[in-house]
Parts: C-alpha cells; sequence; structure tokens
C-alpha cells in the first residue's frame, strides 16, 4: 500500500511538469505569432527575416501606413497615396501604376512619409487605377500591397505639353576669343508621357557657320552653347523646341534673334 502511495504521488508531480511544460511552450508559441503578424501587417504578400508568410490586416494597424486618395480625375494631376514608415528602421518603397507618377519611390526613415501623385491619361482611361506598393528593409522584411482607387472619367481632356519656364541668356564675352555663348533653361509642365526631348538651334546669321543643334531629354535643364571662333557682336537666331511622342509641339516653338555680345537674360517666360 506505501508504494501504491508513493507512485499516486509521482504520477501528480509528472503531470503538473508536462502541464506547465505545455504552458510554457503555449506562450513561447504567442509572442513568435505575434513577431510574425506585426511586422506584415497591411500587405497583400510579405515575408519576414526567414520568408515566414504575411497576413493582411487594416492599412492603418500596418508596418506602412496607407493613405490612398477617394478618387482621381483623369487628364489632370492628383495624389495618388501616401505612404508612412511604421517600423522602428528604414524601409526602401516603391509605387508603379499605369499611369504617369511623380515621386514615386523613397527611402523612408522611421516615422517618415512619401506622396506620389498620379495623371491618367484620357487615351483609353480605365474607371478604376491599381497600384503596387512594395518595401524591404535590408532583407529582413519585404512586402507587397495592392490598392484600387476609382478615376472620374468624365469630359476628359488631355493637357497640352507645354513649357513651363524659359530662359535664354547671352554670356559671350570678349575675352578667351570672343566666342559667343548662351544659356538655355526651361522645365516642362502638363507631361503625361508623352515628353521626348528639347532643342535648341543656333544659327549665325553673320556668317556662314551652318545650324548647331543642342539638345536635352531632361523634363528640367539647361542647354548650353559655345561658338567656334571669335564671334563677338554677331547676330544668332536662337530657335527653342518641344517634342513629344508625335513630333514637335509647334505652339511652344521660340525663336529669339540677339547680338553676342553679353547683355544677360534675352527671353523670359511670363
Amino acid at each position: 500500500m506505501t508504494v501504491g502511495r508513493r507512485s499516486r504521488s509521482r504520477s501528480r508531480n509528472g503531470g503538473h511538469s508536462r502541464a506547465l511544460v505545455l504552458l510554457v511552450g503555449l506562450a513561447v508559441g504567442l509572442l513568435v505569432a505575434g513577431f510574425v503578424v506585426a511586422p506584415s501587417t497591411a500587405f497583400t504578400t510579405g515575408s519576414v527575416d526567414r520568408g515566414t508568410a504575411a497576413p493582411v490586416v487594416n492599412d492603418s494597424e500596418g508596418i506602412l501606413g496607407i493613405d490612398v486618395t477617394d478618387g482621381l480625375q483623369a487628364g489632370t494631376e492628383g495624389r495618388l497615396v501616401t505612404v508612412t514608415n511604421n517600423l522602428n528602421r528604414s524601409l526602401s518603397v516603391d509605387v508603379s501604376a499605369s499611369a504617369s507618377l511623380s515621386n514615386s519611390q523613397a527611402t523612408l526613415a522611421p516615422g517618415d512619409s512619401v506622396t506620389t501623385a498620379a495623371t491618367v491619361s484620357c487615351e483609353s482611361p480605365s474607371s478604376n487605377l491599381e497600384m503596387t506598393i512594395t518595401a524591404s528593409a535590408n532583407g529582413q522584411f519585404s512586402g507587397l500591397a495592392t490598392r484600387y482607387t476609382p478615376v472620374d472619367t468624365t469630359d476628359c481632356v488631355d493637357p497640352t505639353l507645354a513649357f513651363g519656364t524659359v530662359e535664354i541668356v547671352d554670356q559671350t564675352t570678349s575675352a578667351q576669343g570672343g566666342k559667343a555663348e548662351y544659356a538655355v533653361s526651361y522645365s516642362i509642365q502638363n507631361d503625361t508621357g508623352s515628353f521626348d526631348r528639347v532643342s535648341v538651334d543656333f544659327e549665325n546669321l553673320d556668317k556662314n557657320d551652318g545650324v548647331a543643334t543642342v539638345s536635352s531629354s531632361a523634363q528640367s535643364d539647361t542647354i548650353s552653347f559655345t561658338s567656334g571662333g571669335q564671334r563677338f557682336g554677331e547676330r544668332f537666331e536662337i530657335t527653342v523646341r518641344l517634342f513629344d511622342d508625335t513630333g514637335e509641339v509647334q505652339s511652344e516653338r521660340i525663336v529669339i534673334t540677339d547680338t553676342a555680345d553679353g547683355s544677360g537674360t534675352i527671353y523670359q517666360s511670363p
């Protein structure tokens, strides 16, 4: 009988030990699960460290605060999405969509935000614009979120590609051989993805030098020209041209005649 009682006592102690192990295991499991879930919120797909799958919850609770606009008007530029880094480390963020985007890539420090704008073309516009937001943190985290916003296509007319600003400066000096020197600075507005280039023709009207053409495919730039030989005091015709993917935008052509004498700004758009 004594042996039997000792056996039952050992059995009760063993049961308590097994329960304690199960309880600790459950707590550890919940902690691990909480670590995996928390970094992955707001993403359609994602991974943490070793490729753990990421679930989806509300945008406001996620690593990224994803604030999507209520809608866009086709043919005009408008805010598409504002992305905020809610993680305690830097994130590389990229926004993509089937529209012309500005400010679509950024590296965000904790708490920082980036706002991406979009212009939906009036050529076969969709009633809903799909966007993809990707984020990564040095191989420790990666995620992808897909969101949509409605597009109003009523009375849609694409804006005409145009110059925003143009300034032509005569930088000629009588020193250093007296060469003619000009700088043409410009910026572009109303670009819906059709911009191709800006070119500037420099023609000496007093000498048979031919026409020198300098081009740039940047949407904001300064095009410089220096003549060959002494050209101080000679007349130049300067033609500034804007091109889209169909050819020259004739309405934006600027033609200026100037004597190369270093007189400074000779043309400035309103």
